[in-house]
């Protein structure tokens, strides 16, 4: 199959670097021709240097509603699948799975669908969710298969879109190399320091951390709170940089800005809170910090409790509750050492068990292989 053309459509470059570099560098190790198609960012140089073919998109607009908006979007791909002629396509994210489905049929193209989360279609209640999920109705059926990161998602898309078993798949989330994210200094628990990284969006509980933070300091309680993770000033969900700003001033946190490489922070931190109350699909921060035997305090929430087996690999609170978080960082102050060092290596065993990047690749390499000669492909 040496020369056949893997396609991946989605709505950042940045995800692509992030999640699935591994994925794509292995497929173009094996002979495959791998291209992504997104809208322009820094991480479509990086994987340009990864010798990953990039085709820039122009025409989506991620939280746009204009139907001619929409319609370009669709003439777009269109017009890149029948000038790349890809053999197989991925697609990620509403939009594309949407779009980017429809024209692969069009065009007869085998397409596989991954939904990363349910998103904003399925968390409100109005004519542009109801729209989009009329939208998923009409394409998702037509994709050759539909995958998804959580049994509780794919359970979401089969009452309210209507999908047919056979079509869906489960991934053991995005998957992660243990290897990379391999702890090679021991943890030091003399002063306690919780980590957050990921956007600095309000779904993701930033705001709920920082008020326990204040509640934990004014109780008298002695740690250091960092926030790691890029500031989306573009997403209506994002915290204002002023409010980063005035937290700061306020000694409850230090931001630590976005960076490439997070495992030197990783490395400083002992405790990882992420109380996110966002649709998560399964988050990487969780797994490349329980990766990194790093014990974790996050939420009893969809994707979350996936990665995190409560009072074994972690605590979990209940979501937007800065009273519940709280609670378990005041538990987590209290455990003893070794107690979180217990933690932290149970959490790397279960990742490494159920969520390692080879299990990952080894799922796409058999599909693909279905799809393009109905045989597996070997690694």
């Amino acid at each position: 199959m040496k020369g056949k053309r893997i396609l991946f459509v989605a709505n950042t470059a940045w995800s692509m670097y992030n999640f699935r570099l591994g994925l794509m560098k292995t497929l173009r190790d094996l002979g495959f021709r791998v291209s992504v198609a997104a809208p322009y960012d820094a991480y479509s140089d990086k994987m340009m240097e990864a010798a990953i073919d990039v085709i820039r998109l122009e025409k989506l607009r991620a939280s746009g509603k204009n139907p001619i908006d929409e319609w370009a979007f669709y003439r777009e791909l269109l017009s890149v699948y029948k000038h790349y002629k890809p053999d197989l396509i991925f697609h990620y994210t509403i939009k594309p799975n949407i779009y980017g489905v429809l024209a692969a049929k069009k065009l007869g193209i085998p397409t596989i669908a991954v939904t990363t989360g349910l998103g904003y279609v399925f968390n409100n209640r109005n004519l542009v969710s109801l729209a989009g999920r009329w939208l998923y109705r009409y394409a998702l059926p037509k994709a050759d298969a539909v995958w998804f990161l959580n049994r509780e998602d794919q359970a979401s898309f089969r009452k309210h879109i209507g999908l047919s078993q056979e079509k869906m798949q489960l991934l053991p989330g995005e998957g992660i190399n243990t290897s990379i994210f391999e702890r090679r200094v021991p943890l030091d628990f003399t002063e306690t320091v919780f980590l957050f990284t990921g956007r600095m969006l309000y779904e993701k509980g930033v705001e709920v951390l920082v008020s326990s933070v204040r509640r934990l300091l004014e109780e008298g309680h002695s740690f250091t709170c960092l926030l790691l993770g890029f500031l989306d000033i573009e997403n209506p969900s994002a915290i204002p940089r002023e409010k980063l700003i005035q937290w700061e001033k306020d000694g409850l946190i230090t931001y630590l800005g976005s960076t490439d490489n997070v495992l030197p922070y990783l490395e400083k931190a002992n405790c990882f809170v992420f109380p996110s109350y966002y649709s998560e699909g399964v988050p990487k921060s969780l797994l490349e910090a329980a990766s990194m035997e790093m014990p974790i305090i996050t939420t009893d929430n969809v994707g979350c409790r996936d990665v995190v087996e409560h009072g074994k690999t972690g605590l979990i609170a209940a979501p937007k509750s800065e009273l519940s978080l709280a609670e378990r960082m005041k538990q987590f102050l209290n455990l003893t050492t070794q107690e979180k060092i217990k933690m932290g290596q149970l959490g790397r065993e279960k990742v490494h068990e159920a969520f390692g990047e080879d299990k990952v690749i080894s799922i796409y390499l058999r599909s693909i292989g279905a799809m393009l000669e109905n045989k597996s492909v070997e690694v």
